[in-house]
């Protein structure tokens, strides 16, 4: 082989490696509280579902019995191993809306915690001793996960978060002053997340919380009024671009589930109304994608 030869053989050869060790993946993260971390029942999902494990998981601590921060295909990641949250539906319905798209998905989501204090993300990333104790968690699961995608050669791109939280901020007990202001919080959050990450277009897509009004979330109505405004077409100061809100108010409870272990429950989405909250958010991601 003469030196010409060997120099072009040598510089496709160089580039076919660079570019397999830097495939992309399109990352979409996961964050909230008990309505994030999944209260659908695994033994209730209807047969016609089918989970596309072609796209990947990696969660945080958040699932007893199963080694965290390590990336597997797409599987229940809840409390325990009979329940599930938005992964399943939102990972195989965005795999579905993007066929020519790799998928994975970064979750971390912790029961009872409010946005104020337990997912304070700071002023800034230099700010880490305002950190919330889950916004802590969800850093070092997210990092870890990017970390871990590119050393398997991916080159990893975060395309949106979804969230599914409020109930914290709104009880009664978290104080009247929180509940206000939620918007303002989450409106800070989401600018923090994308800033953190270096995700500047970052979507994120949220849901509103507590369907049914009661007396102990006396804070309700000021923290779907902070939902509802931060959203990009609401009109209002705290709008923020590419920030969307999804209606949750007919998805079923676990009140409706069919023999349910939690019969006055109107606080959790049963397993149809995980699974259809996973289909909303991954059809608002498609549709300002």
């Amino acid at each position: 082989m003469n030196i010409c030869k060997f120099l072009i053989c040598f510089f496709i050869g160089s580039f076919s490696l660079v570019f397999s060790q830097h495939k992309e993946i399109d990352v979409y993260l996961i964050g909230g509280q008990s309505n994030a971390t999944g209260q659908g029942y695994m033994v209730n999902i209807p047969s016609d579902f089918s989970i596309n494990t072609e796209v990947l998981l990696l969660h945080s601590h958040l699932m007893k019995g199963e080694k965290p921060y390590t990336w597997t295909p797409l599987h229940q990641a809840s409390e325990s191993p009979d329940r599930f949250g938005v992964e399943l539906s939102m990972g195989t319905k965005l795999q579905e809306f993007f066929p020519d798209s790799k998928i994975a998905l970064i979750k971390h989501a912790y029961s009872g915690s409010n946005l104020f204090e337990d997912w304070n993300p700071g002023k800034n990333k230099q700010d880490t001793i305002a950190y919330g104790i889950q916004f802590k968690h969800f850093v070092r699961t997210v990092d870890k996960g990017l970390e871990d995608l590119r050393a398997q050669g991916y080159s990893p791109k975060i395309k949106a978060m979804v969230w599914q939280q409020g109930e914290g901020d709104a009880r009664e007990d978290s104080g009247i002053e929180n509940s206000k202001n939620y918007g303002k919080n989450l409106r800070h959050f989401i600018k923090r997340v994308r800033k953190q990450f270096g995700a500047k277009k970052m979507q994120f897509v949220y849901g509103y919380v507590i369907p049914v009004n009661q007396k102990v979330y006396a804070g309700r109505d000021e923290v779907r009024s902070g939902q509802r405004y931060v959203d990009q077409d609401s009109g209002k100061s705290l709008s923020l671009k590419n920030a969307f809100v999804v209606p949750t108010d007919d998805l079923p409870l676990r009140a409706d589930e069919p023999n349910s272990p939690y019969p006055n429950d109107k606080i959790h989405f049963n397993t149809f109304g995980v699974l259809e909250l996973g289909n909303r958010f991954a059809e608002k991601i498609k549709e300002h994608r």
